[in-house]
């Protein structure tokens, strides 16, 4: 199975999104994926996109649902509300995917 292709985006592209990616990692290793991620701000993400081939993109800062791809608000899941609830919907949406 390959890694999942997370796009994360946060306001300046570095710090939130660099947490972030280390809280998907681990929930994802949880469950068995393996992990590739970049961290980009909200202007980035269009060419990240573009060049990427990634799978969904996760945000604490907002980003347009454009891109062809799951698009997931993690504000809650980063700062520890309905963290549940984000794994749930971002498993539904791994679930979806063809990682073979």
């Amino acid at each position: 199975m390959r890694a999942v292709k997370v796009l994360s985006v946060c306001g300046s592209g570095t710090v939130s999104s660099a947490m972030l990616s280390s809280k998907l990692e681990d929930v994802l290793a949880e469950h068995g994926y393996k992990m590739e991620s970049t961290e980009v701000a909200p202007g980035g993400v269009e060419l990240a996109v573009a060049n990427g081939g990634y799978d969904l993109i996760a945000y604490t800062s907002p980003v347009d649902d454009i891109y062809g791809i799951p698009v997931l608000n993690a504000t809650g899941f980063l700062v520890g509300i309905n963290e549940d609830e984000f794994v749930e919907e971002l498993l539904a949406v791994l679930s979806k995917l063809d990682l073979g």
